[in-house]
């Protein structure tokens, strides 16, 4: 017996996840029944009846829980870490031969039935890592490699749980390398390796300073689906995302080069800056420019907003006591990209700051054109007025 996806009758018959472009992905169903004379074959478990779901007790606690029927792949992952937190083990499935080492397809209903094959030492499942694999399956990102499932000479699983959760959230089959009868030892040097991350990509392609490319890449994707009051979760991004971004801005390869004027501050936030500032004015040179006196600090008058913006990250925040405290790059990105649109701003139309503060609800504001009034210490394009701007 294996775990099946429900089907069901007419119309509202569903295998896997359906989606379209206005509508949330459809979760898949799962039956539990195999789950539960999986659990129930284990000495110590037993289960008991109760309408339209099961309640499953163990002999070494007095606390218990109920299974319905039928549940999607996020509860299923619920169901399995409940069972694994009342100390339920695997039965071994000792493995004969030599190793072996396949590619097979592998349905939701394997993907299942394995993820109940866990070793208890096994490390703990990570939410944000599952989610990252769930995104990229969505998305068709992905792709067989050498890299996929593994269990030892006792049938347990020792590499893939996070792939495999994702694939039953999501509901489709997927082909892994495969490898079974692997020695136990031999997993005290899996993943000990260092991630790779989307620099290497970006500099396997043969972009240039490919490390902050992908992290201003990351940066913009977040400006283009999330609003900053929600930057502080931490979304997973795809290589393949941040190469659809790029696609989209192969202007801000330019960015990057003029990225950080300044030290201490964020380089993605001020290359993602300097690029929204490029767009506002249709053309990089004002930007570049700017970008290039702030990092001189020649030209400024005293209370240019550019060179307050310098003062505070060079020399300090101004105490109440009148002398400055350092600023050690402390500074989150949305802080920085708020002083730094702020300054570009008030430069702009001709408004002089003091100081340049970002307060605890702080946004970042809409980057402006140069108007008429503008504050910048530099020959302008042509004949220098701001209107000959494209």
């Amino acid at each position: 017996m294996t775990i099946y996806l429900v089907k069901l009758s007419g119309k509202d018959r569903m295998t896997a996840p359906q989606s379209s472009s206005s509508e949330e992905p459809v979760a898949p169903l799962y039956s539990m029944a195999r789950f539960v004379e999986t659990v129930c074959s284990c000495p110590g478990f037993s289960m008991s009846r109760h309408g339209d779901q099961w309640e499953i007790r163990t002999d070494s606690s007095t606390k218990s829980f109920f299974v319905p029927e039928v549940v999607t792949g996020t509860q299923y992952l619920e169901f399995t870490h409940k069972l694994y937190k009342m100390n339920w083990r695997p039965t071994p499935r000792l493995w004969s031969g030599a190793p072996s080492l396949s590619f097979e397809d592998v349905s939701p209903m394997d993907a299942c039935e394995l993820l109940l094959r866990i070793p208890w030492y096994q490390r703990t499942m990570e939410d944000r890592k599952v989610e990252e694999w769930a995104g990229a399956m969505r998305r068709k990102e992905w792709r067989t490699t050498h890299q996929g499932l593994a269990s030892d000479q006792q049938g347990m699983l020792y590499d893939g749980q996070h792939r495999l959760a994702a694939q039953v959230i999501v509901g489709i089959t997927l082909r892994y390398s495969v490898a079974r009868g692997i020695e136990g030892d031999t997993f005290n040097v899996v993943d000990r390796g260092k991630m790779r991350s989307s620099s290497y990509t970006f500099a396997a392609a043969g972009e240039k300073d490919a490390y902050n490319l992908s992290a201003a890449l990351r940066l913009l994707w977040m400006w283009e689906n999330h609003p900053i009051e929600k930057w502080k979760n931490r979304y997973p991004v795809s290589d393949d995302q941040l190469k659809a971004v790029l696609d989209r801005h192969p202007e801000i390869r330019h960015s990057v080069k003029r990225g950080k004027p300044i030290p201490r501050a964020s380089a993605r936030a001020t290359t993602l800056v300097h690029y929204l500032a490029t767009q506002a004015c249709g053309s990089s040179e004002v930007p570049d420019q700017w970008y290039a006196q702030l990092g001189t600090g020649e030209n400024f008058q005293r209370r240019d907003p550019g060179l307050v913006l310098r003062n505070y990250f060079l020399g300090g925040e101004m105490t109440d006591k009148g002398n400055r405290s350092p600023v050690r790059g402390m500074q989150s990105a949305i802080q920085v990209m708020h002083l730094f649109a702020t300054a570009w701003n008030n430069t702009c139309t001709g408004q002089q700051r003091v100081i340049a503060k970002a307060f605890g609800n702080y946004g970042v504001p809409t980057l402006k054109k140069p108007g008429p009034n503008n504050l910048f210490r530099f020959p302008m394009k042509d004949s220098g007025e701001a209107d000959m701007l494209p």
